[in-house]
Order: C-alpha cells, then sequence, then structure tokens
C-alpha cells in the first residue's frame, strides 16, 4: 500500500490509481489530487549524521510519498554526499534556514543543543507546519514557545543511523495526533516506532541508545584482542562484527516478548564457557558499572549532571 498525503491537513489517506472522471473534472478536486499525488515536502536544518541517515531511510521507503526534501549546507560533506545520492530533483541544498521552513510540510530540526534556541527564535513558521526536533536536550515547552507552534504540531524523536536501511526504532514523543507523522517515520523503523506516554519515558528511552558507542567499544575490545593473539586484522574485524550481528539477530527476533532477553540468558550452556564469562564480569562489577553509566547518561539527558562519573581507572 502507498499513503498520499494532503500537506494542508496531514491526514493519510489510501492512494489508488482510479481517479474517476467526474472527479477530475472539477478544478479544486483536481487540485486536491494534484497535491496529494505531490507527496510531502521535507525541510533539515542541519545536516549531520542522523539527519543524513533520516533522509536517506525517508527518500528509500516506498510506503509514504515524498516530493522534495531541502536541507541544510552544513555539514556540506554529507549534504553534497546526499544529493548526488538521490539526485538535484529530489533534493536541494540551502543556506538560508527561513527558505526551508517555508518549502516544507514538516520540518526536522537537527542542531546541536546549543544551537537550538537561537535557530528556532530567528524563523518564522506556519501554523501548519509539523516540528519535528532531533536535538537530544529538547523540550516540548520550550520547543512550543521558541516555534510559536501549537502543541499538536511539535514532536521530539530520537533514532540511531540503521534508519538510512529503515532499521532500528524510531521514539517519538508525545503521541502523535494524526496517523500521517507516525505513518512517515515508522517507515524508517520498517513499519516501527514506539510512542512515549511523556517526555519522562522518553528520556529513560533514549538511555540505550546512548549505549552504541559501548557495544562498538566492546566489539574493538574483541577484534583487537584476536588481533593481538595472532589473528589477521581482516579476519578479526569479520568475524566480530558477523557474530555481534548473530547475536543480535536471536534477539531481535524474540524482542516481542518482554522475558526474552531472560530466556536468551537460561540457554546458555550450565557450565559452558558463555555462562562463566557472564559470572566473571558480574563478579568484578561490570553489569554494575553498566547500569550507573546509564544513571549517568540519565542524569545529563534530565539536566541534572554534566553526565560524567568518577573515575576508577
Amino acid at each position: 500500500m502507498t499513503y498520499a498525503f494532503s500537506p494542508s491537513s496531514m491526514l493519510c489517506t489510501t492512494h489508488t490509481s482510479n481517479v474517476s472522471s467526474t472527479a477530475a473534472s472539477s478544478n479544486g478536486q483536481a487540485d486536491e489530487y494534484d497535491e496529494q499525488q505531490r507527496g510531502l515536502r521535507l525541510g533539515f536544518i542541519g545536516c549531520g549524521t542522523i539527519a543524513a541517515a533520516i533522509v536517506t531511510g525517508l527518500l528509500t521507503q516506498t510506503e509514504v510519498q515524498v516530493s522534495s526534501v531541502i536541507v541544510s549546507r552544513r555539514s556540506e560533506s554529507k549534504s553534497t554526499a546526499l544529493v548526488e545520492k538521490f539526485g538535484n530533483e529530489k533534493i536541494q541544498i540551502s543556506d538560508d534556514n527561513q527558505f526551508i521552513v517555508d518549502n516544507c510540510d514538516i520540518l526536522f530540526l537537527c542542531v546541536l543543543p546549543a544551537q537550538e534556541e537561537q535557530v528556532l527564535t530567528h524563523l518564522k513558521i506556519n501554523e501548519e507546519k509539523i516540528l519535528v526536533s532531533l536535538v537530544s536536550t529538547s523540550k516540548l515547552e520550550t520547543l512550543r514557545k521558541n516555534s510559536g507552534l501549537d502543541p499538536d504540531k511539535i514532536y521530539k524523536m530520537i533514532c540511531l543511523p540503521a534508519v538510512a536501511q529503515l532499521e532500528g526504532t524510531p521514539i517519538l514523543v508525545p503521541h502523535s495526533t494524526n496517523d500521517g507523522v507516525k505513518d512517515l517515520l515508522s517507515t524508517l523503523g520498517g513499519g516501527t516506532c514506539i510512542e512515549c506516554e511523556n517526555e519522562d519515558i522518553m528520556e529513560s528511552m533514549m538511555v540505550p541508545t546512548a549505549m552504541m558507542g559501548p557495544v562498538y567499544g566492546l566489539m574493538r575490545q574483541s577484534r583487537d584482542f584476536l588481533i593481538k593473539k595472532g589473528v589477521p586484522a581482516k579476519d578479526a574485524s569479520q568475524m566480530v562484527g558477523r557474530q555481534y550481528w548473530a547475536m543480535v539477530k536471536d534477539a531481535l527476533m524474540r524482542c516481542e516478548d518482554p522475558d526474552s532477553l531472560d530466556d536468551l540468558i537460561e540457554e546458555q550452556t550450565p557450565g559452558g564457557l558463555n555462562e562463566q564469562t557472564l559470572k566473571n564480569l558480574e563478579g568484578v562489577g561490570f553489569l554494575n558499572s553498566y547500569n550507573d553509566a546509564m544513571e549517568a547518561v540519565l542524569q545529563r539527558i534530565k539536566g541534572e549532571t554534566d553526565g560524567s562519573m568518577k573515575s576508577t581507572v
């Protein structure tokens, strides 16, 4: 099924190719149909890693029609790469934030936290626009104040770069008041977008997204261990990458069951290497430190601390 949107109403409708001649004969109805056929216009202020991933995902998916995307020039390497990948007919680069706002239906804010207020307060945003902030420290009330938009036009979304491949899980707050926004953003997660009840829930759910770096750190540790033991670097890299993928895939296949991770641990061979390694790590406080790191991240997200932990090294 392909979705078409009327940007003025942002209501999702099912599009079919059978348009009656009666409807087409009316100029007003024909204009409305042409608008739906046009698809959504998307604007991105800021074009870093996450913005580029979202653009790639939304222009790759086929469920929701996207007619055009305008992105900020910075970072120029990423905006230029997007144009090279999708072409000038689909993507335009602009140095003018107001131009981006004026020529989009949904505006994605992808700037640094320190830039958010300055960027928004210098823009005139039409009341019909939808604002989706990807700024990690954004607060809905602050977005409302600085943008002038009504609360039902403002969202905060968090996702990881895997959305470029339509994988991962976008998380959104608040619950979408129209199906169009969720339908669009769900395409980034292969049909999944988790809507949070409130900002406290969103902030807690942001914590695992900050564990991407630590996971890559563990993988690097495993790779370097193998290399030190004489394994060729390419073999070590391939083995670690594919092994972690296989483990994550097992968890993904069962993720609808809240007890699945407990079950996967219970399935480890009694007295085996995996069971022993887990006990060793628990014994030296590794998992407790991991939990402490998550608490520190949450405190930073909430603005309570700078997120630092006391070093034990």
